[in-house]
């Protein structure tokens, strides 16, 4: 799966300060690259290597695992650590397809009752298809993804997809009711597969490894093999050449000793800005934090496309789904598992017509977010968890703490850190409300 991230899906939606991709703090001596080209650069691939490292994972280092799909045939927990900010909600079937061989199809069932999609998402983690509740009504069918140089016809009962770059990642989710629905979920799960059309073709393999971002030789050599993996200048590819003094982009020469030296000065205060921002918002309403538009299809902003890539790799558009977050209580005051909180849920619910959730989340010092070790094993509350006591006007009241609540209102507790503290609440086919920003989330309020 998602993110890190992957699975993943995963799921945050940041931006970014502007000392992380556009303009920096300190003038470097003439003759050096200067911080805000170096900022720019960043941001541009940051995100491909994040999506490079991942499927290196994914693929395995010889890519042994390219154009096969993995289904994650269970709820995540607390002990999956493989993404940032895994959801609790589905399951996932998940592929890296490596399209330079020719098609890769992909079958996907109908299902016209159980929310579902399967997204396609290019290199630069721009979702360019789906197939599911919302994009097809539900209906599946057979499916071509097609890299930037095919040239071929498909079947007439075929559609294609054609992806800007010759790495893509497929990423299907699965809506699981409850561990009781678990099993009718996967069913549904299993029958989504993946082929490489040519099946005498074998997919290339990585060559560089990604090891540590920090380093200025494995970042450039990352994101220069992810460039050159797919030519033709297609999509955001064509935007490299800006970058080629910085030793960035496919077929550039070895940087030069001064370029190594001001990235190695440049990397750990950008990667700084990304972890120190993750939290930023387009919106700041009550203490949540509302997702800038253009998250899952970024275009030229790249400063977003960095911070969702280390925030929550493989973030839907949203039309698909929208994520908001939350590090502050209603007094602004840091979320913390030292004290108790309360989220009431106004009559009639959060307005989605698929599924919405609140997950619980410890964030890391690294700025990644995982799930918390609890004794009931419960790692986000939402429309579909049974049992949970409404007040007399039909609003919910979600109980965030250390401890169990004594009496009935234990069926409505939502399990909290024991340090910092990240809430993130996803709505799936948010309704127009909530696209264009009418509805407000509720704040999380302190209660001891």
């Amino acid at each position: 799966m998602r993110r890190r991230n992957i699975l993943g899906a995963l799921a945050s939606v940041p931006a970014v300060g502007l000392t992380g991709c556009t303009a920096g703090t300190t003038r470097r001596p003439r003759g050096a690259a200067d911080d805000e080209l170096l900022a720019a650069a960043f941001c541009y691939g940051f995100g491909l290597y994040e999506f490079g490292r991942t499927a290196q994972v994914r693929a395995g280092p010889q890519g042994g695992r390219f154009n096969q799909v993995g289904h994650v045939a269970r709820l995540l927990d607390h002990t999956s650590r493989a993404i940032t900010a895994p959801n609790n909600d589905t399951v996932y079937s998940s592929a890296s397809l490596e399209l330079s061989g020719g098609p890769v199809e992909v079958l996907v069932p109908s299902e016209p009752k159980r929310y579902f999609s399967v997204a396609f998402m290019d290199a630069f983690t721009d979702n360019f298809a789906y197939v599911g509740t919302r994009a097809t009504r539900g209906q599946g069918g057979r499916f071509w993804v097609v890299g930037p140089q095919w040239t071929g016809a498909a079947p007439a009962d075929v559609s294609v997809f054609r992806a800007s770059t010759n790495d893509v990642w497929m990423l299907g989710r699965v809506l699981v009711e409850g561990p009781q629905d678990l099993d009718a979920a996967k069913a549904l799960q299993q029958r989504i597969s993946v082929r490489q059309v040519e099946a005498s073709v074998r997919p290339r393999r990585f060559t560089v490894a990604a090891t540590r971002v920090e380093d200025p030789d494995n970042f450039l050599g990352v994101v220069n093999e992810m460039l050159a993996r797919s030519p033709g200048g297609q999509g955001q590819t064509a935007r490299a050449d800006r970058f080629a003094a910085l030793g960035l982009g496919a077929g550039v020469g070895a940087a030069s000793a001064d370029v190594l030296a001001a990235w190695k000065d440049y990397l750990p205060r950008g990667l700084g800005a990304l972890r120190g921002d993750s939290v930023s918002r387009e919106l700041e309403v009550n203490g949540w934090g509302y997702p800038p538009r253009g998250v899952g299809n970024f275009g030229t902003d790249d400063r977003l496309r960095a911070a969702v890539a280390l925030g929550g790799l493989a973030a839907l558009g949203e039309e698909e789904a929208m994520y908001f977050q939350a590090t502050k209580d209603s007094a602004g005051d840091a979320l913390t598992g030292a004290r108790s909180y309360r989220f009431r849920i106004p009559p009639g619910g959060i307005p989605a017509d698929a599924f919405w959730s609140l997950t619980m989340y410890q964030a890391e010092p690294d700025g990644r977010f995982f799930l918390v070790e609890n004794p009931i094993q419960r790692y986000s509350v939402g429309d579909r968890t049974p049992g949970m006591v409404k007040n007399a006007d039909g609003s919910v009241d979600i109980l965030i703490q250390r401890q169990a609540p004594a009496g009935p209102l234990a069926a409505n507790w939502l399990p909290a850190a024991a340090g910092s503290i990240r809430l993130s609440l996803r709505a799936y086919l948010p309704r127009r409300e909530l696209r264009e920003r009418l509805w407000r989330v509720p704040p999380v309020e302190p209660v001891g």
